[in-house]
């Protein structure tokens, strides 16, 4: 389906674009907001924060800068990321999915959480920190088809702010300008994506680049423009 164009409206409630942002798209109910960890206490006293949601810490792993995601619901986002906070040490910051008509129910989070699980896995973007994604819960179809009208607007949200987590970094491409690396003992494919350059598939690394070990420390697609060129 060829995305169609959308109004995103990015509401900062301080003032300070680094502090709390609150992102929606304007003909939709659906609401990101984006809490820096050491503004947790600034996110707990607004009245959102007792709501039911899904929320997706991020952060880094602290030896190989790898990104990481946990991604869990409640009934009660005050109560739970003030948990997380005493408990987990690795995200820096929570981004809290919710409606801004307080409409959500457990199932709505139960499934939206399976859902996130199961997205974030397959596109393998950030290492997710849950255990397991579990079994797909018991959802009725109209409200299953809710969940996923307001997974999509999640997800959409969920980028303009920076954290793309259902979006693999590069997949299959029909497209004409791939990148072909075959001297001087290396072959590989890349090609140029939204992300930078990203190294397609490993077969043989010639030992004297440095550079291309670097890129291809792992056998996930790696961005190379963030890792140097």
């Amino acid at each position: 389906m060829t995305p169609s164009a959308k109004t995103i409206q990015i509401f900062l409630p301080s003032g300070d674009p680094r502090g709390l942002r609150v992102a929606e798209i304007t003909t939709r109910i659906v609401q990101v907001i984006e809490v820096p960890r050491s503004r947790l206490d600034e996110f707990v006293r607004m009245p959102e924060s007792g709501q039911v949601g899904v929320y997706f810490l991020f952060g880094s792993d602290a030896d190989t800068d790898a990104p990481q995601v946990y991604i869990g619901q409640t009934g009660d986002l005050r109560t739970r990321l003030s948990s997380h906070h005493s408990k987990k040490e690795f995200w820096q910051r929570a981004l809290v999915l919710i409606s801004r008509t307080n409409s959500l129910t457990q199932t709505h989070a139960l499934f939206l959480e399976w859902h996130c699980l199961k997205r974030a896995s397959e596109a393998g973007r950030y290492r997710v920190e849950n255990g397991n994604a579990g079994s797909k819960p018991h959802t009725p179809a109209p409200l299953e088809a809710d969940c996923l009208e307001i997974f999509e607007t999640g997800s959409i949200l969920l980028s303009t702010l920076g954290f793309p987590v259902f979006e693999a970094v590069a997949g299959t491409s029909d497209r004409d300008d791939v990148f072909y690396c075959q001297a001087n003992g290396a072959d590989g494919r890349g090609m140029l994506t939204d992300d930078g350059f990203v190294v397609l598939t490993r077969k043989t690394i010639s030992s004297d680049r440095p550079a291309w070990r670097a890129w291809l420390f792992s056998a996930e697609p790696q961005t190379a423009g963030s890792r140097g060129r």
